[in-house]
C-alpha cells in the first residue's frame, strides 16, 4: 500500500516578506541570455500553498507546510518589528511546524519567547535542553505548550504526530547543536548533539510502531547528509541553514545540488533555498515501512511575470522574449502564482509604510564617501573608514550609562561602504548593520584584552591556523595597538594604548577595563574566545544599528 502526502516547505526566509530580485542565465539556440526577475515573497508563497492544499483536499490526501528555520533577521522588516511581523505573517501561511534556527537567537531568548507566544503553530527544537532554564527570568521558553523541545525524562526529542492514512507521520525538529558558537542563546539554554538526539528519538518511535519519520532540521546540507548517514530509519529530511537548493538548477545558472532528487543512504533530503524566493512543492509516496518510494514535483523559484531579459547588457527583441517566455512556461525550475491578495494587503498597508518611512528618514549626511574594507589594504592602510565610527556609536551608548574605556567591533559585522550625501535609517539598518544583534558592556582584564587583539587578527589572517575569515579583524574606538604577524604566538601585539581624555595610556595587564561589543563578538566567535572570560555583562538595550542611528543623528555631518 502507498501512503501519499503533499509537502510544501520553505527555509531561511529571513524576513523577506516582499519579493527579491534574482538573476538567471539561460541558453537558447546557442545564445546566452540574462533574466532579471522578482521572485517569491510571502504573498506568492501563500498563493502556492493554498493551491497545493486545494489539490490535496480534492484528492483527499493529507498536506503539510513546514519551515526549516531562520525566519528572523535579513531585512528592514525585522529591524523594525523584531519578529512580531514574522509571527503574524507566518500565522497567515498556517504552517504545521517550524524548526527554530540559529538566527532566531541573535537577540537572545526573549524575542524567541515572544515569537513562540504569538505563533499559532508548532515550534520544534527537539535537541534544545531547557532543564536548567531560569523560570524566574522574563519570558522563559519552557512554559510554551507549542514548543517541542528535549524531553529530559525520556531523553528524546518531543515530536509532532500527523495522520497519514492508517499510519502516523512523526515530525522531529532538530536545530544546530553548536548554537552557542553561531548564535546568541541565553546561557541557561543548552543544545544537545543532533545525531544522538535524533537516533534516540527514531528508536523510540520505531518501538511505538511509527515508521514514517520526517526530520525538520536546521543543520545545513552537510549536517543533513551526516544525519542521514548516521541514523537509519529516517524517511526524509527537510532542511535549512545552508541556503541549499535541492534539484538541478544548472540550466538557469543557479547553484544547487544538481540532482533532481537528492537521496543519501536511502533518505530523501530536501531544502528550498533562501529569502522566500523559492518553495518546495512535492507529492510524496511512502510504503508501509516508511520509505519514500515516489517524489513528484520539487523546488522552484516563484517568478513574477514582469521579468526583464537582456544579452550583453541590451534588451532582447520581442521575438526572443517570446521564446524565453515559452521556455519559462515549460520549465519545472520556476513556478507562476499570483499574489495572495489578503497577504499582500496586510504587508502593504500595515508594515510597508513604516519601512518606506525609514527609507525617507535622513539621519545625517556625509561630505565624502566612507570606504569599508575588512582589513587594511594598499588603498586603505588603516583599514575600514566605517567600522571605527560604528565603534564610536557603541561607545557613546555604553558611556552614557557608565564610564567606558573602549569599544570593539569585528569587521564582518559592517557590511557596506557609504556613499557621500544623505544617510538614511534604511541604509543603516538594512545594509550597513543589517544584523539585529545587541550591544553589551563588560569588564575584561588587560591580559585578556591583549589576547583578544592577537587571536582575532590571527584568525583573520590565518596566522598559525586556518581561521574563519577576515570578518574577525578587530576595530576599536579609544584603543590602538601594533601587531607583528611574524612574531611568536603570544608576542605579536605590542604598544597597546587606551585614550583617556587627551592622553594615550599604556595597557596594564593586571588592570580591568570596561569595554562594549556586540553580543556576537562577546560570545567568543571567530577568534574572540578570550572574551568568554569577561564578566559583569550588561545588555545596553540597544542593537548595533540602534546605537549607530543614535550616534549619527547627533552629527549634522558625519564626516
Amino acid at each position: 500500500m502507498t501512503y501519499s502526502l503533499y509537502l510544501a516547505h520553505i527555509n531561511d526566509t529571513h524576513s523577506h516578506f516582499e519579493s527579491s530580485l534574482v538573476h538567471f542565465h539561460i541558453n537558447l539556440h546557442g545564445q546566452r541570455y540574462q533574466i532579471d526577475a522578482q521572485c517569491g515573497g510571502y504573498a506568492r508563497i501563500a498563493s502556492a500553498v493554498a493551491e497545493q492544499r486545494k489539490i490535496a483536499k480534492q484528492q483527499q490526501v493529507p498536506s503539510i507546510l513546514l519551515h526549516a528555520g531562520d525566519s528572523f533577521q535579513g531585512s528592514l522588516y525585522f529591524s523594525q518589528f523584531k519578529g512580531l511581523a514574522n509571527a503574524r505573517l507566518l500565522n497567515l501561511l498556517m504552517p504545521d511546524a517550524m524548526t527554530i534556527g540559529n538566527h532566531e537567537f541573535d537577540l537572545g531568548n526573549a524575542p524567541v519567547s515572544q515569537f513562540v507566544d504569538q505563533a499559532k503553530f508548532a515550534l520544534l527544537a527537539g535537541n534544545m535542553d531547557l532543564s536548567q532554564e531560569d523560570q524566574q527570568k522574563p519570558q522563559p521558553l519552557a512554559p510554551h505548550k507549542n514548543l517541542y523541545r528535549y524531553d529530559n525524562q525520556q531523553q528524546i526529542a518531543e515530536y509532532l504526530l500527523k495522520p497519514l492514512g492508517d499510519k502516523q507521520l512523526a515530525i522531529i525538529g532538530i536545530t544546530h547543536d553548536l548554537m552557542h558558537n553561531i548564535g546568541c542563546p541565553d546561557a541557561d539554554c543548552h543544545f544537545l548533539n543532533a545525531i544522538t538526539t535524533t537516533q534516540a528519538t527514531v528508536d523510540h518511535l520505531q518501538q511505538q510502531g511509527i515508521k514514517h519519520i520526517l526530520v525538520l532540521s536546521h543543520l545545513g546540507h552537510s549536517g543533513d547528509l551526516a544525519l542521514a548517514q548516521a541514523v537509519s530509519g529516517i524517511s526524509l529530511i527537510v532542511g535549512g541553514h545552508s541556503h541549499t537548493l535541492t534539484g538541478d538548477f544548472s540550466e538557469i545558472g543557479i547553484e544547487s545540488t544538481q540532482q533532481s532528487q537528492h537521496w543519501y543512504h536511502g533518505c530523501l533530503i530536501l531544502q528550498a533555498g533562501k529569502h522566500a524566493e523559492s518553495i518546495g512543492l512535492e507529492r510524496l509516496g511512502f510504503d508501509s515501512e516508511g520509505k519514500v518510494i515516489s517524489v513528484d514535483g520539487g523546488v522552484s523559484f516563484l517568478i513574477d511575470d514582469e521579468w526583464q531579459a537582456s544579452q550583453n547588457g541590451q534588451p532582447v527583441s520581442p521575438e526572443i522574449r517570446t521564446q524565453i517566455a515559452d521556455y519559462l512556461a515549460g520549465s519545472s525550475l520556476v513556478s507562476h502564482y499570483p499574489d495572495d491578495q489578503q497577504m499582500a494587503k496586510i504587508i502593504n498597508q500595515e508594515y510597508r509604510p513604516v519601512i518606506d518611512e525609514m527609507r525617507r528618514q535622513v539621519v545625517t549626511t556625509l561630505s565624502k564617501p566612507l570606504l569599508h574594507s575588512r582589513m587594511p589594504t594598499s588603498l586603505l592602510p588603516e583599514g575600514s573608514e566605517v567600522s571605527p565610527l560604528v565603534c564610536q556609536g557603541f561607545y557613546q551608548a555604553a558611556n552614557a550609562k557608565q564610564p567606558t574605556d573602549f569599544a570593539l567591533h569585528n569587521a564582518g559585522g559592517v557590511r557596506v561602504s557609504l556613499k557621500a550625501g544623505p544617510l538614511t535609517k534604511a541604509e543603516i539598518c538594512g545594509r550597513l548593520l543589517p544584523f539585529e544583534i545587541a550591544i553589551v558592556s563588560y569588564l575584561v582584564s588587560g591580559k585578556q584584552l591583549l589576547q583578544v587583539i592577537e587571536s582575532s587578527i590571527d584568525n583573520a589572517t590565518n596566522n598559525g591556523f586556518i581561521g574563519t575569515g577576515d570578518g574577525s579583524f578587530p576595530y576599536f574606538y579609544k584603543l590602538r595597538y601594533h601587531y607583528q604577524g611574524d612574531k611568536p604566538a603570544g608576542k605579536r601585539v605590542s604598544k597597546v594604548e587606551l585614550r583617556c581624555g587627551d592622553m594615550w595610556q599604556a595597557l596594564e595587564l593586571n588592570k580591568n577595563y570596561r569595554g562594549v561589543s556586540s553580543a556576537y563578538t562577546l560570545a567568543g566567535k571567530e577568534g574572540y574566545h578570550a572574551l568568554l572570560d569577561s564578566w559583569d555583562h550588561q545588555d545596553l538595550g540597544m542593537t548595533m544599528s540602534d546605537s549607530f542611528v543614535a550616534f549619527a543623528s547627533q552629527q549634522k555631518q558625519l564626516v
